[in-house]
């Protein structure tokens, strides 16, 4: 049987608690709309008071979370751009014994299965690349973060199948790992610039030619 103690007690630990998760899920929730709105609009074109009309929170609430559209933009980066970098393109590819084959595989289901009226607006992260990091330097340094992050995360992958005897011997993965990230923004650019997703085959051509000439066969 509970005492009115250990039901104090209870009340006590459990308030506090529910507090800080409710506070977790309106952060989540403005910064998931937050994103999806600069990706449609831009981070110049999008104003607070768009993003506060998207949320059924207050004014407020709103502010409580994030003072400012800047602060609100460098999380947009840190807690949204950079996992989706990992969860899209880097830990799929553990399950690959061939990383080729993963990276290939990736570039097709997250890019060219993208539907079109999605692809039209690029990609978020070269997005907000072109528009802020010329002009903020918080911007600029997360943003060349989350593509560090990426880079870094194809290189660890292309080394494993360097050291499998995928790939020839004096392929420097790095400069590897740079090159396909380019050409991953590059692709959403070309496609987003042309206005047209069906190109996006003769990209796709062009990276398997590029991982036929440095495979080890």
């Amino acid at each position: 049987m509970m005492t009115k103690e250990n039901k104090k007690a209870k009340k006590t630990v459990t308030k506090p608690f529910m507090r800080k998760r409710n506070l977790e899920i309106t952060r989540r929730k403005i910064l998931l709309i937050a994103f999806e709105t600069f990706f449609k609009q831009g981070f110049q074109g999008t104003s607070m008071d768009d993003l506060v009309k998207k949320t059924t929170l207050s004014k407020g609430a709103f502010y409580h979370q994030f003072s400012t559209k800047l602060e609100l933009g460098y999380a947009v980066v840190e807690e949204v751009i950079s996992p989706m970098i990992l969860d899209r393109w880097i830990v799929p590819l553990d399950a690959y014994e061939d990383p080729i084959a993963g990276i290939l595989f990736l570039m097709q289901q997250n890019i060219g299965n993208t539907p079109p009226a999605l692809l039209r607006y690029g990609c978020p992260l070269n997005n907000l690349i072109q528009e802020m990091s010329p002009v903020d330097n918080g911007f600029k340094r997360r943003l060349t973060g989350a593509l560090n992050l990426w880079i870094r995360g194809l290189e660890n992958h292309l080394l494993r199948a360097k050291m499998s005897g995928l790939i020839q011997p004096h392929v420097d993965v790095t400069e590897a790992a740079h090159f396909i990230v380019m050409a991953h923004e590059g692709f959403y650019g070309i496609i987003k610039g042309l206005a047209k997703p069906k190109i996006f085959p003769i990209l796709m051509a062009s990276m398997q030619d590029y991982f036929e000439h440095i495979r080890k066969w």
